[in-house]
C-alpha cells in the first residue's frame, strides 16, 4: 500500500472517530423534540438569553425550542397550568405563585407547585436606588424619605420593604409616593417629586437617573450585618447577597454590598418528567462555554453558581444530576425536603379552603384563604411570611 493511501485511511479512520465521538456525545442527552419556554418580552436580555439556549440545544440534541412573550407573571404560569407549556423563565412572581399570594391569591389560581430546574446566578442587583443628593448612603436613611410605590407590583415593592426592614424601618417610617410603573418611579427621582424608588443597576430608567442633575445613589446592605439580613430575607426569603462590581452607579474598579437574586429562575410544575428536567440540566452543563458567550448575562448559569438551598424545592430530575456531580450535600436535601412539605401544607390548605364554600366576593375570598393559609403554616411550624396577601 503507498503512504498515500495509508495517510488517507489513517485520516478516514480519524475522522469516523471524531463523528462517532461526537455522536456518542449528543447521545448522552436525550431532550425531547420540542419544549415551550414561557418568558418575558421578546426585547428582553432573558428572552434573547433564551433564544440562543435554544439554538443550542437545537444544534447539539435537535430539540426545537418555542419561546413565548408574556408580559405579567401571572400569564407566565397560565400556560404551565394547562399544559400549554413546559416551563417559565421568571423572577420573583414564581415565588408568589407558589405562595398562593397576590395575583395568585384568587380561585382560579392558588398556590402551584412549581419547582427549580436551574437559575441565572448572574444578578443585576434589585434594591433601592436613591437621588444622589438626597443622602441615602445607607438603608436607615430612607427614614423621612419619599419613596416610590409602585401599584399592583408586590415583586418590586417587596424589595424595598426588605430593604427597609434591613435597617428596622417600615414602609410607616417612609413617605410612600404612589407611581403606575417601574419607569415612572425612576423619573419620580429625576423630577423631584421622590428621593428613592426599587431599582437595578441594568435599567435604562436608572441610567437617566445617574445622567441626571441629581445624581444617583444605591443604599448597599452590608453583608456582614446578618441581623440586617435576618430581617430582610424575613420579608423576601428569595433574596441573596450579592457584591455588584458592575452596573449603573458604581464607580470603575468601586464594588458595592447589596443584594439581589437569581434571574431568571427556570421553573416547572411538579408533574413534568423528571428525564427532561435531568437532560435539560445535564445538556446546560455539558455546553456552558457555549452558552456563556451565546447573550448577554449567560455565563450565570453554571453548576459551581448555583445556590442548592433556594426558596423553591429543585425538581428531582435536577437533584439527581446535581448528585451525580457530587455538588448536592445532606443540608440541601434537608432544605429541600423542607421547601416540598411547605408546597404540601399550602396544598392541602387551599384545598380544604375550597371545599368548604369560600365566599363569591372577591375581597373576602382572599381574606379568607389569607387566613387559612397563615393557620396552616403556621399549625405546621413554618414562616407565614406574607400576612397581606391582596396587595404588595
Amino acid at each position: 500500500m503507498s503512504i498515500y493511501n495509508r495517510a488517507t485511511r489513517m485520516a478516514a479512520v480519524v475522522l469516523a472517530s471524531c463523528v462517532l465521538a461526537g455522536t456518542a456525545l449528543a447521545e448522552e442527552v436525550s431532550l425531547p423534540k420540542q419544549m415551550t419556554w414561557t418568558n418575558y418580552n421578546s426585547n428582553s436580555i432573558i428572552f434573547a438569553q433564551a433564544v440562543a439556549i435554544g439554538e443550542i440545544l437545537e444544534k447539539h440534541h435537535g430539540m426545537k425550542l418555542n419561546v413565548t412573550p408574556v408580559k405579567s407573571g401571572y400569564a407566565r404560569v397560565l400556560p404551565l397550568l394547562n399544559g400549554r407549556a413546559d416551563m417559565m423563565l421568571t423572577g420573583t412572581d414564581g415565588f408568589f405563585a407558589q405562595e398562593g399570594v397576590f395575583a395568585f391569591a384568587k380561585k382560579e389560581a392558588g398556590p402551584m407547585p412549581l419547582q427549580l430546574v436551574l437559575y441565572n446566578e448572574i444578578q443585576p442587583g434589585n434594591g433601592v436606588v436613591g437621588a444622589g443628593d438626597a443622602g441615602i448612603n445607607t438603608p436607615a436613611d430612607l427614614k423621612g424619605k419619599r419613596v416610590a410605590y409602585l401599584q399592583g407590583s408586590p415583586s418590586s415593592n417587596k424589595v424595598v420593604e426588605a430593604t427597609l426592614a434591613f435597617a428596622e424601618l417600615t414602609w410607616d417610617d417612609v413617605i410612600r409616593i404612589p407611581v403606575s410603573s417601574f419607569s415612572d418611579a425612576h423619573d419620580a427621582i429625576i423630577n423631584g417629586q421622590a428621593d428613592a424608588a426599587p431599582g437595578n443597576m441594568i435599567s435604562g430608567s436608572i441610567e437617566r437617573i445617574a445622567n441626571s442633575p441629581r445624581g444617583i445613589q444605591w443604599a448597599p446592605t452590608p453583608h456582614s450585618d446578618e441581623e440586617g439580613w435576618t430581617r430582610m430575607k424575613a420579608v423576601a426569603p428569595y433574596i441573596q447577597k450579592a457584591v455588584m462590581t458592575k452596573g449603573i452607579g458604581i464607580p470603575e474598579g468601586g464594588s458595592v454590598e447589596f443584594n439581589g437574586y437569581g434571574f431568571p429562575e427556570w421553573l416547572v410544575m411538579e408533574d413534568i418528567d423528571a428525564d427532561t428536567t435531568y437532560n435539560l440540566v445535564k445538556a446546560m452543563d455539558m455546553h456552558y462555554d457555549e452558552i456563556a458567550g451565546s447573550a448577554p448575562r449567560s455565563d450565570g448559569y453554571e453548576l459551581s453558581r448555583q445556590n442548592m438551598q433556594q426558596s423553591w424545592p429543585w425538581h428531582e430530575g435536577a437533584v439527581r444530576y446535581f448528585k451525580e456531580k457530587g455538588i448536592w450535600s445532606d443540608a440541601d436535601e434537608a432544605h429541600n425536603q423542607m421547601m416540598l412539605k411547605r408546597q404540601m401544607v399550602l396544598a392541602d390548605a387551599w384545598k380544604a379552603f375550597m371545599d368548604n364554600s369560600p365566599p363569591s366576593d372577591e375581597a373576602e375570598f382572599t381574606e379568607g384563604w389569607g387566613k387559612a393559609r397563615a393557620a396552616a403554616l403556621t399549625e405546621a411550624g413554618l414562616p407565614v411570611i406574607y400576612y397581606e396577601i391582596s396587595g404588595g
